[in-house]
């Protein structure tokens, strides 16, 4: 035997060994390559630009504005459009004519707080009305219609005006009553249907021409005018019982509460009132200051002006008659009204 027969399994063929050179060769480039794609691959991504996109600046609306849009267009959103009727129009004269209304007094029952009642009677002692007149309770002024009035040569301006009269005994035997129904029928004449008036005569108390105060339509003015025309008695109305004198405070009080702003208060002696009787009644000495109080704090107890108008009587030509004389212009004095004197034809 030879030596290279001895060890046959130590020697490759030469066909085997061609094989696996081929395989180590094959791996061998296929490592290459990888690395190869790999290094190109990141050559290619670092030579890249990068790519940015950029915004247009928002516009800078002011944050008030911009919210006071968002609400503009949510009650645009909200709110329904009107919608447009489709009205029927005929151009052609009717062939039915209605007749003219009559004309009629009508007060403007704008912000009205009474109505007008029907069936009162006029001249009773309670101050009722006839036909058209009165109404139930009181109320402040209502409507919106002013009159210029004159009393006794005195021009006012008035939406409510109640005229208070003194009826006791003494003032009565001076004429009082034929010069008040003149004065007070051109008064009435002149108001307007929207004004309010009332009339109240005193001694002690106070009696109404109505419970309120009454819009100044014609029946009511002659209603007015019928009262004033009554036979007075002193004796018998605007008394006060428990109580006796001559006083104006509860007519004052009754106008102010009717809701007037203007007043005229006719007297010719000074106001005094005593608890009981003329005879033996105590005289209460604070009383003209109670009026004078009253009427100075009637704006802010009631929340409006009123101006008290005094009218002297033909007062007599003594102390009595100069106290009140006094007494009235500190009256109208206190709220800005005006005072008056008419004196006796022998003076």
């Amino acid at each position: 035997m030879t030596n290279g027969d001895q060890h046959p399994h130590h020697k490759l063929s030469k066909g085997a060994r061609f094989k696996l050179e081929g395989v180590v060769a094959s791996v061998v480039v296929h490592i290459i390559l990888l690395i190869g794609a790999a290094s190109l691959t990141v050559l290619v991504i670092q030579g890249r630009q990068k790519m940015m996109f950029e915004g247009k600046e928002p516009p800078s609306v002011p944050a008030k504005k911009l919210e006071h849009a968002i609400r503009v267009k949510q009650m645009e959103k909200q709110v329904r459009k009107p919608q447009i009727l489709q009205r029927m129009v005929s151009k052609t004269p009717s062939s039915v004519a209605l007749p003219e209304l009559p004309e009629m007094e009508v007060p403007d029952m704008k912000n009205m707080r009474d109505t007008i009642m029907s069936r009162s009677k006029a001249g009773s002692a309670l101050g009722g009305l006839g036909g058209e007149g009165g109404g139930a309770g009181r109320g402040l002024t209502g409507g919106t219609g002013y009159s210029d009035a004159q009393f006794f040569g005195e021009n006012v301006r008035t939406r409510a005006i109640c005229i208070l009269m003194d009826i006791s005994a003494s003032i009565l035997a001076k004429g009082i009553m034929e010069d008040v129904r003149a004065e007070a029928l051109k008064m009435l004449e002149a108001l307007n249907p929207n004004t309010k008036f009332n009339l109240i005569v005193f001694v002690d108390g106070a009696q109404p021409f109505s419970p309120q105060m009454v819009y100044g339509t014609k029946a009511n003015r002659e209603a007015g005018i019928k009262w004033l025309n009554q036979e007075f008695d002193g004796r018998k109305m605007g008394n006060k019982r428990g109580y006796s004198g001559s006083t104006p405070e509860d007519a004052i009080k009754l106008a102010v509460e009717m809701g007037c702003d203007t007043m005229f208060v006719l007297t010719d002696d000074p106001p005094y009132i005593k608890r009981g009787d003329a005879e033996t009644g105590v005289e209460i000495p604070e009383h003209q200051d109670n009026i004078l109080d009253f009427a100075k704090n009637i704006e802010s107890k009631y929340g409006r002006q009123v101006k008290i108008n005094t009218i002297a009587y033909k007062p007599w030509s003594n102390a009595k008659g100069q106290r009140a004389i006094d007494f009235l212009k500190n009256l109208s004095r206190s709220t800005g009204g005006r005072f008056k004197h008419i004196k006796r034809k022998d003076e």
